[in-house]
């Protein structure tokens, strides 16, 4: 089973890992990592790479970035250029909750990374206009 690995700024990371927590009790193989105003960008990378070695049993690692280009994923992405991350990690930006949970659900099964963007896409719905639809259906 893979690793998971959140990063955010702020502690976004920390709220998801916690909410996952009511959904899916306490699983397994899960670190989140905070990047704090002020923090420094090598420390961070450093306990990236931590985290990363922590949930890693042998299957690798997703590692959700909550922005595109922001510091973590810019810090995810450096490890994919060095040898002993490039074949275990993969990174995915734009985390949401909906692509957490159904990865946290579905991981054994070996859900590919463009499901999980699916799942993630999914979940962002204009409601108001699928209220209105279903009223309409009614």
């Amino acid at each position: 089973m893979k690793g998971i690995v959140l990063t955010s700024h702020g502690l976004l990371a920390d709220g998801m890992l916690d909410t996952i927590k009511i959904f899916s009790g306490e699983p397994s193989q899960i670190k989140a990592l905070c990047l704090m105003p002020g923090d420094d960008m090598a420390k961070f990378l450093g306990d990236l790479c931590d985290a990363i070695d922590e949930v890693d049993t042998g299957d690798g690692v997703l590692v959700f970035c909550d922005l595109l280009f922001g510091t973590p994923c810019n810090c995810s992405g450096a490890l994919l250029g060095k040898k002993e991350y490039k074949e275990r990690v993969q990174v995915i930006t734009g985390m949401n909750l909906a692509m957490l949970l159904e990865y946290i659900g579905m991981r054994d099964n070996g859900m590919k990374p463009s499901e999980i963007i699916d799942t993630g896409k999914c979940g962002i719905v204009d409601f108001n206009e699928l209220h209105k639809q279903r009223s309409q259906e009614l």
